[in-house]
């Protein structure tokens, strides 16, 4: 199964309730808290904020609005991301001067623009994931890989200020469900055709890669009896290797050799 036959999933509510959730914990932060480090490299609460707010701006200008004047183009992945990572830096220092009631109030009026566009999104339109395709995918996992950034930036700032609670469990199943489509596209592992590699991925579910005879291997859900290699995850080991984050050290188990198992852990949903 590639992204084109894959089940839609209309992430559009969960969106909506993200961004409420997001901006009342904005809004209960004091200056200190504003100003203290996330694990987002060199970038503050603030600095994620900030972050988030351009994300919006830029979905609302290029996609709704049809101005491709801020699109990067380039054929090479590499220079993709050190030019992305230029210019989300450049935007941070820009903005420094906003205040965090005027950010916040501006991130509210953003997420209303966005609700609207959303609603108006035809989910079997083509989209863009560079982790997940060389392709064009279906817009439902564009937007659905939007609601995976959102929540992984509001969980690094609330891991900041000790302010996770109950989070995770609302949205993770389908970040995860989400998440777990960068495993066909980026697993390239050269193996005899039919050797199955199982991938558990804790409320995120047991996913199975079947290779095909070169390096390519097609993602099913389910699991199978004795896989030729296991990989198994709990909730926050999944989501923390996949985007490039310390994993806790009991937080996954590998089983089968090397040249299987070992290829799993660089995969992510995430440009890099």
């Amino acid at each position: 199964m590639d992204l084109s036959d894959a089940p839609v999933v209309d992430v559009r509510a969960l969106l909506i309730d993200e961004r409420k959730d997001l901006l009342r914990l904005l809004r209960g932060l004091t200056e200190d808290q504003w100003n203290t480090p996330t694990a987002a490299p060199d970038w503050s609460v603030k600095d994620v904020a900030l972050h988030l707010l351009d994300d919006d701006l830029g979905w609302l200008s290029r996609g709704r609005d049809g101005d491709r004047s801020g699109l990067l183009v380039t054929a090479d992945q590499a220079c993709l991301v050190v030019a992305l990572a230029a210019k989300n830096q450049r935007w941070i220092e820009g903005a420094q001067g906003l205040s965090a009631r005027v950010l916040t109030d501006v991130l509210e009026w953003a997420g209303r623009e966005m609700d609207a566009y959303y609603a108006s999104m035809d989910l079997l339109g083509a989209g863009g994931v560079s982790w997940a395709s060389d392709d064009p995918v279906p817009i439902w996992f564009d937007v659905a890989q939007d609601l995976t950034e959102r929540w992984v930036h509001q969980m690094q700032i609330r891991e900041a200020v000790d302010r996770v609670e109950n989070y995770p469990a609302r949205y993770l199943t389908v970040v995860l469900r989400t998440f777990v489509w960068a495993f066909p596209y980026q697993y390239r592992v050269d193996a005899p055709a039919g050797t199955l590699v199982q991938i558990d991925l804790g409320t995120g579910g047991a996913w199975r890669l079947t290779c095909d005879g070169t390096t390519r291997w097609s993602l099913e859900e389910g699991s199978v009896q004795a896989p030729d290699a296991h990989a198994v995850f709990t909730d926050d080991a999944g989501w923390r290797l996949l985007t490039g984050a310390a994993v806790p050290a009991d937080g996954m188990r590998l089983e089968g050799t090397r040249e299987l198992c070992q290829p799993l852990l660089d995969v992510r949903a995430i440009l890099v």
